[in-house]
């Protein structure tokens, strides 16, 4: 994605600051570096994933209701795949 920011201020002081510093290589670095301190901090992907997760989730509840999905044992998965599920002890 191509796009155009205008930093003025602090942001501008911390995005030089980064550069000068060696931590970023060039400002549009700087901006990475902070989106992705912005994810570790807030974990805005793992959130993103866990609601595709869910929606895929109650899909396939509903799909299991309408009888277009059916549960199938542990066993019957292991026979079909030929692989093992490791027993909880």
């Amino acid at each position: 994605m191509n796009m155009n920011v205008k930093l003025v201020g602090i942001p501008e002081q911390i995005m030089a600051g980064a550069v000068k510093a060696g931590i970023a290589k060039t400002k549009t670095d700087a901006i990475m570096l902070g989106l992705l301190e912005l994810d570790n901090r807030y974990k805005l992907l793992e959130q993103m994933e866990d609601g595709e997760d869910l929606r895929e989730a109650k899909r396939i509840e509903r799909d299991i209701t309408l009888g277009k999905e059916k549960i199938i044992s542990a066993k019957e998965f292991e026979k079909r795949t030929g692989i093992r599920i490791a027993k909880k002890r």
